[in-house]
């Protein structure tokens, strides 16, 4: 599959820390198996549809077809508040 990092994501990718990046860089590479990739949720009520845990950090994605765009990574805390 191929995979999209939108701009948001992006910028959210620049807060974060060193050590917490390579875990965040290693499942997005791991995305492109999808779906067989461990700490995947199915969001129910929710864009985007799907979320991958990466120690404290959330990375939140829809997936079509032959695309997995990723739209934010956000610390656990903010992942999932409406804006």
């Amino acid at each position: 599959m191929k995979i999209n990092i939108r701009e948001s994501a992006i910028k959210d990718l620049k807060k974060i820390s060193k050590t917490n990046k390579e875990g965040i860089h290693k499942k997005i590479f791991a995305l492109e198996k999808f779906p067989d990739v461990t700490n995947l949720k199915q969001l129910i009520n929710f864009v985007p549809a799907y979320r991958a845990r990466v120690g404290d950090y959330r990375i939140l994605f829809d997936v079509t077809e032959d695309l997995i765009e990723i739209g934010r990574i956000l610390h656990r805390k903010d992942s999932y508040k409406k804006t």
